[in-house]
């Protein structure tokens, strides 16, 4: 017999194709053939689930679209074609081909015996995982687990009600803790305290921390939901395998605002100065990062994060002894030049200001005469200790300063004798 696509369509998806094939009397396993062949969509393990008990109490089935001609005839076979006078068959033959009918849609409709767990309430519509862009990029994974790791990655969001996770939470206490005292040191200067920046502050401001520890925050309740782990320092475990998360924040170039100083001694300050942006990259294993766009925030693509976590974590665990050391070393190799470039850089400031405050002493002697600053009476006192405090600063010179000790280790020794 013949029927069109959109007959074939319609009926599977409100009776399940078995009970489609049951209603028409037509041969199950040629059915789900023609359909293959028809390019007909057809109801999942869950979905016939779903269709069989009414949709009480559930969501809507999610179906598919139809796709091409909904007119084309397409040719099934029943289960048995009249044969003239022939004997009717033995009921115990029928009921034993439907039985092997029900065991072949459980082998079609079922990768594995492992039961899933129920979707969240809240999701609109049944995910077709088969189809799903993430389906074929995390094939590393049991289908079991591609289809909980890619449920997470669509429900994934930042969480603002909810209870931290408590490595966020014990990571706001750092920054809190580092904060405060900072601000002490600021207002008294002659305090001598050692403070130690939490690590997660070294390339980003201290404003986008809050926004980090509430993107952290999801990621790690989803690894763990997911049977990851979080050890802390950074990083998060998916089987075992250790992926570092490194946040980075952007800079941009800003006019630089002239000072007291700058106008005193009409220095050639700077034009430009660099500035956090609030910007934000996140690199995961230094394999992939994901950044800030125009029009989609980091927090938009968690659900890319998620599953480039997994992805890292099967590449890092399939890499070879000499590969993973490469890795290691390339890791560590980026992480010491970037900390060798930052000194670089902060040394390079140091003297810049260093040459400044020698300027500025400069400029203070040439207006002595005129008597109009309060460095008149005790000029020599004062030029000394600026001095001293331009060769502190100075990197080519390293002086140890009796309260603030030694900034730089001097870059050249220039006390050696020549033998």
């Amino acid at each position: 017999m013949t029927m069109t696509r959109r007959e074939l369509y319609d009926g599977i998806w409100e009776l399940t194709v078995m009970g489609f094939a049951e209603e028409h009397d037509l041969n199950y396993s040629m059915l789900h053939r023609r359909l293959k062949e028809a390019d007909i969509p057809k109801p999942g393990r869950r979905e016939s689930m779903l269709i069989k008990r009414g949709g009480e109490g559930l969501r809507e089935v999610y179906r598919p679209p139809l796709k091409g001609d909904p007119d084309a005839p397409v040719k099934v076979s029943r289960k048995r074609e009249p044969l003239g006078l022939a004997e009717p068959r033995p009921e115990k033959a029928i009921r034993t081909e439907r039985k092997n009918a029900k065991e072949l849609e459980t082998i079609l409709n079922t990768e594995e015996t492992e039961e899933e767990p129920d979707l969240p309430p809240e999701a609109p519509k049944l995910i077709d995982y088969e189809r799903h862009p993430r389906w074929q990029s995390l094939y590393f994974l049991k289908p079991s687990e591609r289809r909980r790791v890619i449920r997470e990655a669509e429900n994934i969001s930042v969480r603002d009600a909810a209870p931290l996770h408590p490595e966020v939470i014990r990571l706001q206490r750092e920054i809190s803790a580092w904060d405060l005292q900072r601000k002490i040191v600021q207002k008294d200067p002659s305090l001598t305290m050692d403070l130690v920046k939490p690590a997660i502050l070294d390339k980003i401001s201290l404003e986008s921390a809050d926004r980090v520890l509430h993107i952290l925050d999801s990621i790690y309740t989803s690894i763990e939901h997911l049977g990851g782990s979080v050890p802390g320092e950074g990083y998060v475990a998916v089987h075992g395998q250790p992926v570092e998360l490194v946040f980075r924040e952007g800079r941009s170039r800003e006019p630089h605002e002239m000072n007291l100083e700058d106008e005193l001694v009409n220095l050639s300050a700077p034009r430009w100065d660099l500035r956090y942006n609030g910007n934000l990259t996140l690199s995961i294993s230094f394999l992939y990062s994901v950044r800030d766009k125009k029009r989609e925030k980091l927090e938009d693509s968690l659900g890319s994060v998620l599953e480039l976590i997994f992805t890292s974590a099967f590449q890092l665990s399939q890499a070879s002894p000499r590969e993973a050391k490469e890795i290691a070393e390339s890791r560590n190799s980026y992480s010491r030049e970037l900390e060798r470039t930052e000194e670089l850089i902060r040394k390079a400031r140091d003297y810049e200001d260093a040459a400044r405050i020698r300027r500025l002493i400069l400029g203070v002697q040439r207006k002595l005469p005129g008597g109009a600053l309060e460095y008149t009476e005790n000029w020599s006192e004062w030029a000394a200790w600026a001095s001293e405090k331009a060769e502190w600063l100075d990197p080519t010179v390293g002086r140890s300063d009796r309260i603030l000790g030694r900034r730089h280790d001097a870059i050249l020794d220039l006390s050696t004798e020549e033998t």
